[in-house]
């Protein structure tokens, strides 16, 4: 592989069209900003402003993608577990044998819903999972390179973008993590402004996207946003790309059924018909190539209209099927991207060593990314009312209904122990469930975090650190202190600084492994409804061995085992340790006699509590669940999928 190849040659740009009236019949869903800019580097290639005559052919050749296919080892297993009422997924093809070449321009691929032009642009984007993936695509004649999905722009269908964040601030994010560094404040600034404009934000470019709770930018404005299309502005923004093409970018649509002042921009047309090209050629020979074929074009036809005809005609008549897709795999077109692709053609084993010769290199610095990062996390915390104000407003009413019912507990034998026992057991318990509005956010931000990892915005580990230190750990310390100073003092636990503190460092590690255990289970579990009931369903089952349900020596062996992965038994055993020490309990009838000491009822209880290392053994072992679930979290993020 030439490693002299600039990474800045081609801007890839999707659209997908619906259709929501006669009369406009053009409704972009999905672009591929020309803001896209290198988010990583290559070694060996230095880092520079896009260059004013770049220009990139993006060819491709027998490309065949399968959907469903396994590995030999997954056809082995089921091959041994094959059940009466399991049906295995039948693997289907979804492109067959395309080949062709997009050069320096406007590009269309054109279909209807189903033909495989989605997948097509995926493919070429490189973002497609390589199982069941075969064909070869290059770059001016090259294979490509590692960090070739880094070097182009690319909208997925749906509006990915933060809602609390306004407009100019989603804008703003995207370019500070995307462009060259070399840039100036002040030229970011004069590109985010330039951007607007284009797009016509100028009059909600300060105004929140919008959430849930927040009601931000129409539903136009914020595909706009995503450097998506509505009717309205489709021409203004093509037009832009229009120009974009001119100065050398390799501009690739995936588009439904465009209007005819869009369809005549396109340089050059492909069009697919169940997984097959049957045409690619200028926009203006369309109606002429499907003439000779045998289909008239009516005199006031929309052509990109009539084509869609055609091909709607074409997918139930396989024979004429086959017979275009010959036609199209003889003509002069294929044969220049066939005769371009044999040049120095390698195979799949020399592609693949030439591409580890090449290191990919973040082209942000890990501060600057922890920053911009860190910096838009303290915003949706801030902005967030669900989050921000629900966390600490359950914690003052849990605070308080905990102090209202254990209040002021009295150091008797009946009910003084139990009470305190209680007292402690529903402590830990509303600590740990209060934590499950974690999950939903995590959850919410999936698709964000999966579509700006493909596009190298930013390394995982920053990320993670991000999240962590701007979202999770300071959504858990106030609400923790709250809680912890209204619920200490009015149920009258022994009152040292020392205990105090115990008391809080464990409400917080507790509130914490919580949250450490939502992080995971929505990293893992995309489906909200399932995740919660994943996470409601362990935390009942540490609930049930804490030992104040059941006398953990009366249970089965072979279950008793699952003592020690409680975190609520580590958490109880900690507060239980700390306040039930140096106490003594006297009889409730008024006597001074105090018959029972605390260190009688740890005994009773099995809670060794000789050394201090017999408290703090309970709290390292809570700390070590919870750093070791933030480490499952982080890796699972890293096995999240990042290619379709």
């Amino acid at each position: 592989m030439n490693s002299n190849i600039d990474p800045h040659q081609m801007v890839l740009t999707s659209i997908v069209s619906t259709s929501p009236s006669v009369e406009t019949r053009t409704h972009p869903s999905e672009l591929v900003a020309k803001r896209s800019m290198l988010a990583r580097r290559v070694t060996g290639i230095n880092r520079m402003s896009i260059p004013q005559h770049a220009s990139a052919t993006l060819t491709f050749h027998n490309i065949n993608y399968v959907v469903g296919s396994k590995s030999a080892s997954s056809k082995e297993c089921l091959k041994y577990a094959k059940l009466p009422f399991f049906k295995a997924r039948e693997p289907k093809q979804v492109l067959f044998d395309v080949s062709g070449q997009f050069k320096n321009g406007m590009n269309a691929i054109l279909g209807p819903s189903g033909c495989g032009k989605s997948s097509l642009l995926d493919v070429l984007a490189d973002r497609k999972d390589p199982r069941g993936l075969s064909g070869l695509v290059q770059v001016d004649g090259e294979p490509r390179h590692p960090s070739f999905r880094y070097t182009v722009g690319y909208v997925v269908q749906e509006d990915i973008c933060s809602g609390t964040l306004t407009v100019r601030e989603n804008l703003c994010f995207s370019i500070n993590l995307r462009i060259p560094q070399e840039m100036t404040i002040t030229e970011k600034n004069e590109c985010v402004n330039r951007v607007i404009k284009e797009l016509g934000l100028e009059a909600c470019a300060d105004t929140r996207v919008g959430t849930e709770f927040i009601r931000g930018i129409s539903g136009g404005e914020k595909k706009r946003t995503c450097i998506g299309l509505d009717a309205s502005t489709a021409s203004s923004v093509m037009h832009c790309l229009k120009n974009l093409s001119r100065q050398g970018r390799t501009v690739i649509f995936s588009i439904h059924q465009p209007r005819y002042s869009i369809f005549k921009i396109f340089d050059t047309v492909m069009f697919m018909c169940k997984g097959r090209c049957v045409y690619h050629d200028s926009a203006e020979n369309v109606v002429p190539f499907f003439a000779t074929h045998g289909y008239q074009c009516e005199q006031y036809d929309n052509p990109a209209d009539y084509a869609l005809d055609v091909l709607i005609d074409i997918s139930r008549k396989p024979e004429t099927l086959v017979r275009l897709n010959n036609v199209y795999n003889s003509t002069n077109a294929n044969a220049l991207a066939f005769s371009h692709s044999q040049k120095n053609l390698p195979n799949d084993e020399n592609i693949e060593q030439e591409r580890q010769k090449y290191k990919i290199e973040a082209a942000r610095s890990v501060v600057a990314e922890i920053f911009y990062l860190s910096q838009r996390t303290l915003r949706n915390s801030v902005r967030n009312p669900a989050l921000a104000l629900s966390q600490t407003l359950v914690s003052i009413a849990i605070g308080l209904l905990v102090g209202l019912l254990f209040y002021d507990l009295k150091k008797t034998i009946e009910p003084g122990v139990q009470n305190r026992l209680g007292a402690i057991f529903f402590i830990i318990m509303s600590q740990t469930f209060s934590n499950l509005t974690a999950i939903e956010p995590l959850i919410g931000e999936s698709a964000l975090f999966i579509h700006e990892r493909a596009s190298g915005y930013y390394r995982i580990f920053t990320f993670f650190i991000a999240k962590l230190v701007c979202d999770l750990l300071p959504m858990r310390v106030l609400p923790a202190v709250l809680f912890s100073v209204i619920s200490y003092f009015m149920i009258g636990l022994t009152r040292t600084g020392g205990q105090f503190f115990i008391y809080l460092l464990t409400v917080f590690m507790t509130s914490l492994f919580g949250s450490a255990l939502c992080f995971f289970i929505a990293a893992t579990i995309p489906v909200f409804a399932v995740a919660l009931i994943t996470v409601i369903l362990i935390f009942v089952i540490m609930m049930m061995f804490t030992g104040f349900l059941i006398d953990l020596p009366s249970i089965f062996p072979w279950l008793s085992w699952m003592q020690w992965i409680s975190a609520f038994r580590y958490a109880s055993n900690v507060l239980t340790i700390s306040e039930f020490q140096g106490l003594n309990f006297c009889s409730s009838n008024g006597t001074e006699f105090c018959q029972l000491t605390g260190e009688e009822v740890l005994a009773k209880r099995e809670l060794t509590h000789v050394s201090s290392w017999d408290l703090w053994k309970n709290f390292f072992a809570l700390t070590v669940m919870t750093i070791g679930l933030f480490v499952l979290a982080y890796i699972q993020l890293i096995r999240m999928k990042r290619k379709k």
